[in-house]
């Protein structure tokens, strides 16, 4: 009934040494659980008498395309560890329940066999590795496989502390492996233990290049500061997500939430703007509209339900989104996603600060 009941069922059904991959992030974690709570420190301010009655409209326009939820799926990887289909699953999902998946270089199916999969969009998360060949090799896979979108992830350059990772003792089974770097030569040997592969540190040069490759969207991933933002549209990008890497990276970054709202008045309206981490209900997406996302993604929910029950469980996790998503505008007296703006909602801290003045 809740996405916290699909998370309870997979820990039950998971080993611990994958459930601490999917669900463990830096150090002490602080930032995975400050992604949460700050959503709890935002109140919804229903409009009596609004609205009209009528089922509230879900739909948004991203990047061109008119998706039925302002929800999409975030790229993750390898999601080998959780069903044999991995991302043609996940894939499938988001195209029976129109929107749209993110596919990861990490992933273990090649980019092209999850296009081929699917008769809709899906758009391609960029890491870099090795030289700027390889990286130009890369925009060329993405554009050769049928990508709509290139998504620049900037906040995973470096290997990360993820101590209950660690402690869990796991290790990448070997029925994982990594299709596009195969494909693009990156990995030849063994499956690394850790599941990653060095990476190569963009720089904001990269960034600008990468822009010069094609003419494809650029949406860069990982951006937490207002000026990083604005520099980012002014490189030429389509789009930032705001981003903390679902708290995997630093511990004790800013939670993606409380760094939206000046994010969001960064960009102004010149660009795409979306966000993740913490997500958790049809509530929380909503509020994430309230401080100035066009949409959200999510990452691990959806996980939860591949690893349940395939394509089937992440379609599940979707539908109830978008129900709770629904239910959430009736509440407000709100007919569409649209009419959502920042007077919907309250920061308890700010009411708390001003009711003290």
């Amino acid at each position: 009934m809740t996405l916290d009941d699909y998370e309870q069922a997979a820990a039950s059904v998971l080993d611990a040494a994958t459930w601490a991959y999917v669900a463990g992030g830096a150090d002490t974690q602080l930032t995975v659980r400050a992604n949460r709570e700050a959503f709890d420190q935002v109140w919804l301010r229903p409009r009596a008498l609004g609205g009209t009655g009528t089922k509230p409209d879900t739909s948004v326009t991203v990047l061109g395309r008119r998706l039925a939820l302002p929800v999409l799926l975030a790229p993750t990887s390898p999601q080998r560890l959780l069903h044999e289909d991995a991302e043609i699953a996940t894939a499938r999902a988001a195209e029976a329940t129109g929107t749209v998946s993110i596919v990861s270089t990490d992933s273990h199916y090649a980019l092209s066999d999850v296009t081929g999969a699917v008769g809709s969009d899906s758009w391609f998360q960029l890491y870099a590795y090795r030289s700027r060949e390889d990286v130009a090799a890369t925009v060329s896979l993405a554009e050769d496989a049928g990508a709509t979108a290139i998504v620049v992830t900037v906040d995973a350059s470096y290997a990360a502390r993820r101590i209950t990772t660690r402690r869990a003792g796991f290790r990448t089974p070997v029925q994982v492996d990594f299709g596009n770097l195969r494909a693009l030569g990156v990995l030849t040997g063994p499956i690394p233990d850790g599941a990653r592969i060095e990476r190569l540190p963009l720089t904001w040069d990269d960034l600008g290049w990468i822009r010069s490759l094609t003419q494809l969207p650029i949406v860069v991933k990982g951006i937490l500061r207002a000026e990083d933002a604005e520099r980012c549209i002014a490189l030429g990008a389509d789009g930032v997500i705001v981003s903390n890497h679902g708290g995997r990276q630093l511990d004790g970054a800013v939670p993606s939430l409380v760094a939206l709202e000046q994010v969001a008045t960064a960009v102004a309206g010149r660009g795409l703007v979306l966000m993740d981490g913490g997500i958790r209900s049809g509530v929380h997406v909503v509020k994430a509209l309230a401080y100035g996302a066009d949409a959200v993604c999510v990452g691990r929910p959806y996980l939860w339900g591949l690893g349940l029950a395939g394509q089937q469980g992440v379609e599940s996790v979707l539908d109830l989104l978008r129900s709770e998503i629904e239910d959430t505008l009736l509440q407000l007296g709100a007919d569409s996603v649209a009419d959502i703006g920042p007077d919907f909602a309250l920061d308890a801290r700010r009411a708390t600060g001003s009711a003290a003045g």
